[in-house]
């Protein structure tokens, strides 16, 4: 038995002194030889060490651990903050902006259009580069168009294997808890690039109906505005625009930036529509959402803020999300 004993022993000393540094030494060369790919978490704040970006070789694929995190999987096992490493060539190089929740319009552009204008930067200096988008949405396609960035220089997949993939530091997303100041700066910033001319109120009384298709899934809902669509049919100066119909993001801007009052419905449709208004009267039918949430979501507060400094902002409340034109006389005058 003492034997015995004495050769497991030696066998267990064997493997951890010998065995394991080996195993350690070739991990490498095994990984490589299998393709086996490394795991990169790369956080808001925490991993990108103040720079806007991070850079990471030879990506595979990624996903999101949570609202502010990337989970990388990559042939490379490092990555770098800032772009200064970038060269010109022809290794494809990826931008992926595309937070958690992409496929939201409201999230997808206060989180990730608000990078375009740094992105597009990268994109005239380097050639060879491209916009990674986790999936092809109408309103991502016009946005990126308003900001001058053609189909082309976007993909949905990794076509090579030895590439260069830099990420935005998602310190954007509503949910993350770091960097405020960041954000807000940024919406400044954002914001001017929908105000570089000056548009004349032509407009009185502009109704943004609730659009009926591509609405995110788990906060879809009916908002009934028919019978101030009538009501307004019947009012000189005044227009019904559907989002839904229109076939560039500049059609858009222009109408509401056109709109002496405008009228939308609570959630993404006012955030974003009012983010584009300046100087309106801003009438937000229903207060279930936006009001609630910026009580616990500071970026979301910061938002809301940034635009109650440009435009006069009022609910409507309805438990039944159904809206008449009872409810906007005190506003509207035949």
């Amino acid at each position: 038995m003492n034997v015995l004993k004495h050769i497991r022993r030696f066998f267990k000393s064997a493997n951890k002194r010998v065995v394991q540094p080996i195993k350690r030494l070739l991990k490498p060369v095994t990984r490589w030889l299998k393709n086996d790919p490394y795991e990169i978490i790369l956080t808001a704040n925490k991993n990108f060490k103040g720079s806007d970006f991070a850079v990471v070789r030879d990506v595979l694929s990624y996903e999101h651990c949570n609202f502010n995190s990337w989970k990388i999987m990559a042939l490379s096992p490092s990555y770098e903050s800032g772009t200064e490493s970038l060269k010109s060539g022809s290794t494809p190089i990826y931008i992926a902006i595309d937070t958690i929740h992409h496929d939201a319009f409201g999230h997808w552009f206060f989180e990730s259009a608000i990078w375009l204008p740094k992105v597009k930067a990268i994109l005239d200096a380097y050639p060879n580069s491209k916009i990674y988008s986790m999936g092809s949405r109408g309103y991502k396609m016009q946005i990126l168009e308003y900001f001058g960035i053609s189909p082309d220089r976007v993909v949905t997949k990794f076509s090579e294997k030895n590439n260069v993939c830099i990420f935005v530091n998602p310190c954007t997303s509503i949910n993350d808890l770091s960097e405020h100041d960041k954000f807000k700066e940024m919406l400044v910033e954002f914001s001017e690039q929908f105000h570089q001319t000056k548009v004349s109120k032509e407009i009185d009384y502009l109704l943004m109906p609730r659009q009926k298709k591509g609405n995110y899934k788990s906060n879809d809902r009916e908002v009934d505005t028919d019978d101030i669509e009538i009501y307004l049919r019947g009012i000189k100066d005044s227009k019904v625009f559907s989002s839904e119909n229109s076939k560039a993001f500049n059609d858009q801007v222009h109408i509401v930036q056109s709109s002496k009052t405008l009228l939308v419905t609570d959630g993404s449709a006012f955030l974003v529509n009012a983010f584009l208004a300046k100087n309106s009267v801003v009438i937000v039918l229903g207060d279930a959402l936006v009001p609630n949430q910026r009580r616990v979501q500071e970026k979301l507060r910061i938002l809301c803020e940034h635009i109650e400094h440009n435009s006069a902002v009022m609910y409507i409340h309805s438990p039944s999300n159904i809206f008449t034109r009872d409810c906007i006389y005190q506003w509207v005058k035949s």
